[in-house]
């Protein structure tokens, strides 16, 4: 009798499975890089550890990891002491976290670092190289998986703001150890064919390795020797990869890389009806200015007779001011001659001589009753004067009977003692001399 082979519930492998683990590893200490790290609203840690050629799911359950010295983040190089384990509702092997220590910075982050720092200093970045993307694009080059949800989005946005574009999809792979290389070469293609007005490079989100063929040296210096300017719409509007930094215009979506290069049609029709009307207005104003130039074209356009009705009487006008003009000119030179005949008239010397002879003559006369007026004058005072110093005189003094006594040397005696007995005294009195001899001198 043959053994019949045991038929196994999923539910119950997957128990079988975690059992095993859990017995056959226990508790292990792995190291990784942290990548697509989640806080879930109950507190629990779901993450992924990985290296560079493999990867594995990953719980810390809040009552661990409050226990945590650190916040861990996307990129972070970890060691990771957890259980070997099974989740068995998905069948998913995973890790359940007991403790976590830092270990340094991630690989793949330091890698992403580095590159960045290197394309950094040779000028890859600086905004002089870039390009600005066409207002008005016509056609365009779209670098992305054929079947992945970036695309759909791309085209949907373009179906709703201008069907007319001419989009061409060059399928690539997105992720991947080929799909840096695939995406170069696409661009080199569009820079051969030299038909499209962009480039955009796009994918979905994803983690740091989803989007690691982004970072690629190769593909970096594809985009920026592209005679083409380059969108790059990669992952969600928190992703950065090397693209990003080097295309000539970063989107944080492909629907947003659409609306850059696509104008809403509705749009474009409202300012096509608003130039037609502004064309229809100016045509309108061009043919009233037309039909104001006709009418004052024809206001112009006289009969030759009329014409010449004009010129003659145009020509009376001119013979009136010519005589007027010349009629004037002449009294003109008749004043002037008039002042010149006046001005030489007063210069003649017969005028001067004679105009100078009667000043010469009241001259005289002023003169002569000057002199008459001074002598009167000086009479009058010479008489005054006379009068003054004959009042002021030893002979007037002398009429009052009043005498000058002086001794023989000519000096006037004032007082007594100037006289001695005996001594020889000339007194003057107003008729003459007389000399005399002191008998007796005696004082009061």
């Amino acid at each position: 009798m043959t053994d019949t082979p045991r038929i196994w519930q999923v539910s119950e492998l997957n128990h079988a499975a975690r059992n095993l683990l859990e017995t056959r590893f226990g508790i292990v200490t792995v190291s990784g890089e942290i990548s697509g790290f989640t806080r879930a609203r109950s507190g629990h840690w779901y993450f992924r550890l990985k290296d560079m050629d493999g990867q594995v799911s990953c719980a810390m359950f809040r009552n661990r990891n409050l226990y945590c010295s650190f916040e861990p983040k996307e990129g972070d190089l970890i060691h990771f002491k957890a259980k070997v384990s099974l989740y068995p509702d998905r069948g998913d092997y995973q890790l359940i976290g007991e403790q976590m220590q830092l270990a340094g910075s991630g690989n793949l982050q330091q890698a992403f670092l580095a590159l960045k720092q290197k394309l950094l200093d040779e000028g890859l970045f600086n905004e002089q190289h870039k390009r600005s993307i066409p207002a008005h694009c016509q056609r365009v080059a779209v670098i992305s998986s054929a079947n992945g949800a970036a695309i759909h989005d791309f085209l949907k946005v373009l179906q709703q703001r201008m069907p007319s574009l001419a989009v061409d999809l060059l399928p690539v792979t997105v992720q991947g150890h080929s799909a840096a290389v695939e995406s170069a070469k696409a661009i080199e293609l569009c820079n051969l064919m030299g038909q499209h007005d962009v480039i955009i490079l796009t994918r979905g989100g994803g983690s740091i390795e989803d989007l690691w063929s982004y970072n690629d040296e190769f593909l970096a210096r594809t985009i920026y020797a592209s005679q083409i300017p380059t969108v790059s719409a990669i992952g969600h509007e928190t992703d950065f990869t090397i693209a990003d930094f080097v295309a000539d215009c970063r989107m944080p979506t492909p629907s947003a890389a659409a609306e850059l290069v696509s104008q809403d049609q509705s749009e474009l029709v409202y300012k096509v009806q608003q130039l037609e009307r502004q064309l229809k207005q100016q045509w309108q104003k061009q043919v009233q200015n037309q039909h104001l130039n006709l009418s004052r074209l024809r206001a112009l356009l006289q009969h030759p007779g009329q014409k010449l009705n004009d010129q003659s009487q145009r020509l009376d006008h001119l013979q009136v001011r010519l005589e007027q003009a010349s009629l004037k000119q002449l009294q003109a030179k008749k004043f002037f001659y008039d002042q010149q005949y006046s001005k030489l008239i007063s210069l003649n010397p017969n005028f001067r001589i004679e105009a100078h002879s009667k000043n010469v003559t009241q001259l005289k006369q002023r003169l002569k009753i000057g002199q008459h007026s001074g002598l009167q004058r000086r009479s009058q005072k010479f008489i005054g004067l006379a009068a003054q110093l004959n009042q002021l005189s030893p002979l007037h003094t002398l009429s009052r009977g009043y005498s000058v006594t002086q001794n023989m040397q000519a000096q006037v005696i004032t007082k007594i003692e100037q006289i001695e007995a005996k001594q020889a005294l000339k007194i003057t009195l107003l008729d003459g001399h007389a000399q005399v001899i002191v008998d007796k001198v005696s004082q009061r």
